[in-house]
């Protein structure tokens, strides 16, 4: 394992990135990522950030990419998309307006189909990444299962965010065995023990990863990307969990 199969979603070192971007990339290159998902581009341009990724033999798999923005904007995502190089483009989460009801379900999985379209024609693969709400139950099943199953697997994949999914109630290895290769993408970071449960950098905390990641590696997933919401030390964090999770996807990949 080296490292190929983890990438970094750059808003865990937003607060760096808004100042530096270029520094940043050069940072965690050295640490040993050859991967970023964007969400985001701090204070350059996709055009100013693309000759340092290949500087650095680093890659863009992926960026963040909120509905409002496809909406307003689409021909400029798909120009920043190309520009860096991407494969995939995920809509990170909705507002409430998308998600309270059975019809605001059936409406969000509407447009992210019509996105989907849209990406695939880009080259790009499209995908719906969770936080904990999605594991609410909305008229007799899930959020998460009610849009998985309204919108089309070869046009809207599923960005996994583990930590989210568990947080929420349920069981993520159960779901990344049930949606399979649908889950190209798997977000990682870690819980801490306690009531408030923390996000903490992979292997610092209470999730079974050695179970989590085999269920990753036996349904195909094609990238680990390293995220915390709340990190305490963000390049710090970042470090630990690159070391961490190369670890035990050497040993999860060489079994």
């Amino acid at each position: 394992m080296n490292g190929h199969r983890i990438a970094l979603q750059l808003y865990t070192v937003r607060d760096h990135t808004a100042k530096d971007m270029l520094g940043t990339l050069r940072q965690l290159a050295a640490m040993g990522y050859r991967a970023v998902e964007f969400a985001g581009y701090g204070n350059a341009t996709p055009e100013e950030i693309r000759p340092v990724l290949d500087e650095l033999g680093m890659q863009a798999m992926g960026a963040h990419v909120g509905i409002q923005l496809w909406q307003t904007d689409r021909e400029k995502v798909l120009h920043d998309m190309a520009t860096l190089g991407c494969s995939y483009a995920v809509v990170p989460s909705v507002g409430e307006e998308y998600r309270t009801t059975v019809g605001q379900i059936q409406h969000l999985a509407t447009i992210l189909n019509d996105l989907g379209r849209v990406a695939q024609q880009a080259g790009l693969r499209f995908g719906y990444h969770n936080h904990a709400f999605e594991f609410t139950t909305v008229e007799g099943t899930t959020m998460y299962d009610r849009l998985a199953a309204l919108t089309d697997p070869d046009l809207v994949l599923l960005e996994f965010d583990i930590f989210w999914a568990q947080f929420g109630g349920a069981d993520p290895i159960a779901l990344i065995e049930h949606y399979g290769r649908r889950m190209a993408l798997l977000h990682v970071k870690d819980m801490a023990a306690g009531e408030q449960r923390e996000d903490r950098p992979v292997g610092e905390g209470i999730m079974t990863w050695p179970r989590l990641l085999a269920a990753g590696r036996a349904a195909g997933s094609e990238w680990y990307i390293v995220e915390q919401d709340h990190p305490k030390d963000p390049l710090g964090d970042v470090h630990t969990s690159f070391q961490n999770l190369e670890q035990l996807l050497g040993q999860v990949y060489a079994l």
